[in-house]
């Protein structure tokens, strides 16, 4: 997809007049987008890793090139594959605190017909009680469940994007928590009986 229309998709989703459905459409849109670019990045990693793999049997007299292609693969677009976490991150975000709002916005049809969710997944989601647009596309990872039936690990846009902002979320609590100062444990007595 090229830049202008990537701009256009932010354009719309940002618009205060915009709907709720069309901002979710464009923000999915931008999120399988993103998830996209990140692929092709990771296939030209793996790439250059098997073109590692090829040179080991040749060791010790392939040492050099093995270790400058295992570099390579490691630093091969680092600064975009960091941009567009971040931006995964950063619409997650936006889809874990307005998750109510999205959700209310929409009703239980209307978000599962948005999200591609199987009329058979939808019968159970109902039985649950109230469905959260979180629920959906994480914990229950159903965002194009008919697409991805049978596969253990669900790979919607909307769920890469929630599963970035949680990663950025539990590395960002678990630095301050190695910041913040551990209490002493409690002093035990021996009592001589």
């Amino acid at each position: 997809m090229k830049a202008e229309h990537l701009r256009l998709l932010v354009d719309l989703s940002d618009r205060p007049t915009a709907t709720v459905r069309t901002r979710l459409i464009a923000i999915r849109r931008l999120c399988r987008v993103l998830a996209q670019e990140l692929d092709v990045i990771r296939a030209e990693r793996r790439a250059l890793r098997r073109q590692a793999g090829r040179l080991r049997p040749f060791l010790p007299f392939t040492k050099l090139a093995v270790a400058d292609l295992e570099r390579q693969a490691a630093s091969h677009r680092y600064d975009a594959m960091n941009d567009l976490c971040q931006a995964l991150a950063s619409f997650g975000r936006l889809l874990v605190l307005g998750r109510k709002e999205i959700a209310g916005a929409l009703g239980f049809d209307g978000l599962c017909d948005l999200l591609n969710v199987n009329p058979v997944q939808r019968v159970a989601l109902r039985g649950e009680g109230p469905v959260r647009l979180l629920e959906v596309v994480f914990v229950e990872a159903l965002e194009d469940s008919a697409e991805h039936q049978g596969e253990s690990w669900k790979d919607g846009p909307l769920f890469n994007a929630c599963h970035y902002a949680i990663v950025e979320f539990i590395r960002a609590n678990a630095a301050d928590a190695r910041r913040a100062p551990v209490a002493s444990p409690p002093k035990l007595r021996l009592v001589k009986r």
